[in-house]
């Protein structure tokens, strides 16, 4: 199965054997190919996260710096000015990081609208059909939405209820359900599918320009590419 993930400079293109990488420096577009290994999901994952715009790094400097106090590795309840945070339950970070989609960076919807274009597109995945490839749907029925709606469902239905951790765990049994029995939920509570569908066309993705689609077609035909060579000239 083809699985695209998008970052801020680029999209990536991987099944279990291979990556492809089209990533946007200083306005030009470079592209490379691996074979996966421990070392390729640690470059991967690295330009994810310099990808972000500073300001959510500083927000996410603030937040281990509060979770290292919640666990009490950082004595925040005497450093003045931080005592407040010692009333506040550090679950909110992992609500937090389940609903990340929700505030990507404007940049990065916009590589995320192009990687569901590239998918929705029927056709061969070329440039010369960029335009075609431009009016594709920007909602795709596997994106990881589905299992953000999964957890925020069962999450938002029991927190005026429940305990937070109550409630955090009917999220991730949610979440589970959305992995394990994705087409149960499909036939039987099609209406998961349908409220991903409305927040990935309004609210995780953006209407991509030429460069954002350009960089996730180059993304795939790459992909593509690497994935028929013959293994020993990889």
């Amino acid at each position: 199965m083809i699985t695209g993930i998008s970052f801020g400079n680029g999209v990536f293109f991987h099944d279990r054997k291979v990556i492809a990488c089209a990533e946007v420096k200083k306005g030009t577009i470079h592209l490379w190919a691996e074979t996966i290994t421990l070392r390729t999901m640690g470059k991967m994952w690295w330009r994810v996260v310099l990808s972000l715009p500073w300001y959510y790094h500083l927000f996410h400097l603030m937040l281990a710096l509060f979770l290292l106090g919640a666990l009490d590795m950082l004595p925040i309840a005497h450093i003045p000015g931080l005592r407040w945070l010692t009333a506040v339950d550090p679950l909110w970070a992992v609500v937090y990081l389940a609903g990340f989609h929700f505030v990507f960076p404007a940049r990065l919807k916009k590589f995320h609208g192009a990687e569901h274009k590239v998918f929705s597109y029927p056709g061969v995945k070329r440039l010369e059909a960029l335009e075609e490839i431009r009016r594709a749907d920007i909602v795709n029925s596997g994106c990881s939405t589905n299992l953000v709606t999964c957890f925020f469902l069962p999450f938002l239905l029991t927190v005026p209820f429940a305990p937070l951790s109550g409630a955090v765990v009917a999220g991730a049994a949610g979440f589970l359900a959305g992995i394990a029995a994705e087409g149960y939920l499909r036939r039987y509570l099609p209406v998961i599918y349908r409220i991903s569908a409305f927040l990935q066309r309004y609210v995780t993705t953006k209407e991509p320009d030429r460069l954002h689609l350009e960089t996730a077609i180059r993304s795939y035909r790459l992909f593509e590419h690497y994935r028929s060579m013959p293994a020993g000239t990889k």
